[in-house]
């Protein structure tokens, strides 16, 4: 634990009889840092935040000093604590019954609808996986959630969420529910497995996961010698690339400046540990030369004058052909300096991309199968009662599975008006409103799906429908209209959005 206070940073160690100059020498460091006192859990984010920030301000040699003794901290709290892993300690969540049948009633639907002809079979399976695994995710919130209130040092929930063994998706199979699983050949199972592994599992269930847990294994013994042979060879082709000069004297770069779709977090991780190949201009006065490395501070600099564009020197742009100087390859990672003469880093940057390919391989090992895909986030009403909302702010149209919903453009606030409590719930833009005005809804029902930003299932197929009229007549519609320009002599029109279309039939009338 590191802690600072009136300029003093006071680091608990083990060691009693600890030399008195690195007293004196932490004492100096932190008046120099000026660090604030923390006094809240960290993870492992955190963790990763306070080297950086502490490499920052002392350097890597007494860095290592001081998370030595964060390590002995750790490792006696650790012992103190000596957590034990029972199968008490896998609490069920209690909201799970209600949601699995709420699950098996859409799915009945959904089968009366393909029974009748008003489902095809793919879209059909689509909307089948959509319910699971949307259940499935509330539920693993809801585990979270019920973890927090009801036990929060419970010994599963400690170690999963502080990251030091297992994850939210292992604690998920075995106190939520397994949800849906992959056969052999990698595609979706129809039948989820409802049963967690805490409750245990039924005949069925467990052939079903049978499937998942065998081609997980298959895969972790083919792939890992796929992986490890693509490694090698990357590794062959940029293994004589190596840093041999300081300058190769290159006057070429490529320019980077704050173009559109790009954010400023995107901006400076492109800038920070490159060197400028030209000097770099506000107005007539010079703020930075060539040649120069791309700081923290630079950076900030560079954001605020909005001095554009700014030409990098890369890899790319270096003269030499077989190998690479320091200025054109820029800071080391590792140390924050620019890169040493010799660093072998075409080997460096060949294993870097090789190793995220072993890791990869074993994913499908550690989900066991388990379906891990992406889909619509829901809002649940958070109580009986009529629902309320503004109709001028939202439009009419379908959802993508042809069921009929309100589109809002702008934050929408619904009331649900109870006995004697009114609850307000904010739905984001660009979602759907899957309720009517004035309707009554139970609690827990789903009232909207939150589109924006959320990454849903993309198939391949598109589907167009033709609706065929049932009588002749005249066509009317009720919002403007243009011509597909793709049919240039065809009679084909757009509708831009929602609208109804009429046919005014009859028989026309001979003159007299």
């Amino acid at each position: 634990e590191s802690r600072s206070r009136k300029g003093s940073l006071s680091i608990t160690d083990s060691n009693p009889l600890s030399n008195p100059t690195h007293q004196n020498m932490e004492v100096l460091m932190a008046e120099r840092a000026d660090l604030v006192f923390h006094n809240k859990v960290i993870d492992g984010t955190a963790m990763k935040r306070l080297i950086s920030r502490l490499i920052d301000h002392f350097g890597i040699a007494y860095t290592s000093h001081i998370l030595d003794q964060v390590k002995t901290l750790g490792f006696q709290q650790a012992t103190a604590t000596s957590i034990s892993l029972g199968i008490d300690d896998l609490l069920t969540t209690p909201s799970k019954r209600w949601l699995v049948q709420d699950a098996e009633q859409q799915s009945l639907i959904l089968e009366k609808h393909h029974h009748y002809g008003n489902v095809h079979a793919v879209e059909k399976l689509r909307q089948s996986i959509e319910i699971w695994y949307a259940t499935s995710e509330y539920l693993r919130q809801e585990m979270n959630l019920n973890f927090k209130m009801t036990d929060p040092s419970n010994p599963v929930h400690i170690m999963s969420y502080s990251g030091a063994r297992g994850n939210a998706s292992q604690v998920h199979q075995l106190v939520g529910m397994r949800g849906l699983m992959s056969d052999p050949q990698g595609q979706m199972i129809d039948l989820p497995i409802q049963s967690n592994l805490r409750e245990g599992l039924s005949l069925t269930e467990y052939t079903i996961s049978c499937y998942g847990a065998r081609k997980g294994v298959v895969d972790t013994a083919v792939r890992t010698s796929d992986a490890g042979y693509l490694t090698r060879r990357l590794v062959e082709v940029v293994q004589h690339i190596v840093v041999r000069r300081t300058d190769c004297g290159s006057t070429r770069g490529i320019s980077v400046s704050l173009r559109k779709g790009m954010t400023e977090r995107i901006l400076i991780q492109t800038l920070i540990g490159r060197v400028l190949a030209n000097d770099v201009y506000l107005g007539l006065r010079c703020i930075a030369t060539r040649n120069q490395d791309i700081g923290i501070g630079l950076v900030n600099r560079f954001m605020t004058s909005r001095a554009q564009p700014i030409y990098i020197r890369t890899p790319f742009t270096c003269r030499s052909a077989s190998w690479i100087c320091r200025l054109c390859y820029g800071r080391s990672p590792t140390h924050g300096d620019l890169v040493e003469l010799g660093e072998a880093v075409g080997i460096i940057a060949g294993q870097s991309i090789g190793e995220p390919g072993t890791q990869l391989t074993l994913r499908t090992f550690h989900t066991g199968g388990v379906f891990t895909g992406g889909t619509a986030e829901h809002v649940r009403a958070p109580s009986n009662g009529k629902i309320k909302f503004n109709e001028d702010l939202v439009h009419p149209t379908r959802t993508r599975h042809g069921h009929p919903a309100f589109l809002c453009y702008v934050d929408l606030y619904v009331t649900i008006e109870s006995q004697d409590i009114i609850h307000s719930v904010n739905i984001p833009p660009k979602s759907f409103l899957l309720v009517q005005n004035d309707q009554y809804v139970e609690s827990e029902q789903v009232i909207a799906e939150i589109r924006a930003g959320t990454s849903t299932f993309h198939f391949k197929e598109r589907v167009r429908k033709h609706i065929y009229s049932d009588s002749e007549g005249e066509m009317h519609w009720s919002t403007g209209v243009y011509h597909a320009p793709e049919y240039t002599h065809g009679n084909v029109h757009f509708l831009p959005k929602t609208s109804h279309l009429w046919i005014l039939s009859g028989v026309r009338a001979n003159p007299v």
